[in-house]
């Protein structure tokens, strides 16, 4: 199902004008269409509480949110391996693969800044194995491992005398 980017743990503070925008310039095909943005609040260190779309599975979740045209707010409580906010995770159903790339890049980037350069953000596509489990465990991982994966870079990077950039 699609176009719709699930955005997980975003900066509250990219209003969903600014998304449309930006996904606009990253995917001026689909844009005409619409996409459909759906913010998800976050979950508390054991993985629990947040949007009622994460009970549902990853199928579930993506169906129910294309039938509701609503954007809804979301803030995460979920801690990062290093112990900060949780790694943000744009998840896209239905656009191509240059689309998505396209699209991420131009978002990536207005997270990395929003964020003072804490958070680069995940980016995933929703694949068919992944459609029976629960978006929270699929979110959660994808948060947790990209999380990990950006600290080891960036111990690298600092060791290297350099940066993430």
């Amino acid at each position: 199902p699609g176009p719709l980017i699930f955005m997980y743990a975003v900066p509250e503070s990219i209003d969903d004008n600014e998304f449309k925008d930006m996904i606009g310039d990253g995917m001026p095909g689909k844009a005409k269409e619409g996409v459909v943005i759906r913010r998800l609040s976050g979950m508390n260190a054991d993985g629990d509480g947040g949007d009622e779309l994460l009970e549902l599975s990853v199928d579930e979740a993506l169906n129910e949110a294309m039938k509701s045209s609503s954007i809804a707010p979301g803030k995460s409580i979920m801690k990062s391996p290093m112990g900060d906010d949780p790694c943000p995770v744009l998840y896209f159903s239905g656009v191509s693969n240059a689309e998505m790339m396209a699209t991420y890049r131009i978002i990536a980037r207005e997270i990395y800044d929003e964020t003072g350069g804490r958070h680069w953000p995940a980016c995933a596509k929703v694949v068919l194995p992944a459609m029976g489990k629960s978006l929270r465990r699929v979110l959660n991982e994808i948060s947790s491992d990209h999380a990990e994966a950006m600290r080891i870079r960036r111990e690298g990077a600092e060791d290297a005398g350099g940066s993430l950039e």
